[in-house]
């Protein structure tokens, strides 16, 4: 996407329930699903350029699994705006939440959270995000939570096995910091 005038580069991690694919047709179909489902709330203008995989969830873990698109041939989204919707700011970001079934020492329960940059905002406020992507957002949080895509894989913490419960797609713009840069001219 275009971020101050640059090219610039973002990306999702996701750890997943199940055994890691075996083998490069194997990450390759599971990479391919997951493009799929995510480009419905994607913007037509970014594109993917490839994936990665790992069959640890380890910090600091290598790399089993690496594609790269051929220029030309990137996959791009597919949310297109609706009449009540424009792009945000390149450092914009929608975010989605799944609870988990843990608390914190407060007693507070423990969310696990990703964030969209690529973000339309609503024409009569720039700090919602727009109605039609919120929706879609909704839906692409329901299947990770409830595995109906990708031979019933779901969306997990790094860290532990946990159960998830429910899912939100927050209204609400957020900031999420992209590259350093100098300052703007």
């Amino acid at each position: 996407m275009s971020y101050r005038d640059d090219a610039e580069e973002w990306s999702n991690k996701y750890w997943l329930t199940g055994t890691p694919p075996v083998d490069t047709p194997g990450w390759q179909a599971l990479f391919d699903q997951l493009v799929n489902a995510e480009r419905r709330v994607i913007p037509t203008g970014l594109k993917y350029v490839g994936g990665i995989g790992y069959d640890d969830n380890a910090q600091g873990a290598h790399a089993v699994w690496t594609f790269q698109y051929a220029p030309g041939s990137e996959p791009a989204g597919l949310y297109t705006a609706g009449a009540t919707e424009h792009y945000g700011a390149g450092d914009q970001a929608a975010m989605v939440e799944w609870r988990t079934n843990r608390k914190n020492a407060r007693g507070k329960w423990v969310y696990l959270r990703k964030y969209f940059h690529g973000v339309m905002v609503e024409n009569t406020d720039p700090d919602k995000v727009g109605a039609g992507q919120l929706t879609q957002f909704d839906t692409f949080a329901l299947e990770l939570l409830d595995g109906s895509w990708a031979g019933g894989r779901k969306i997990r913490s790094q860290r532990q096995d946990e159960d998830l419960f429910s899912h939100t797609a927050s209204p609400w713009v957020t900031t999420r910091t992209l590259k350093r840069r100098g300052k703007r001219p």
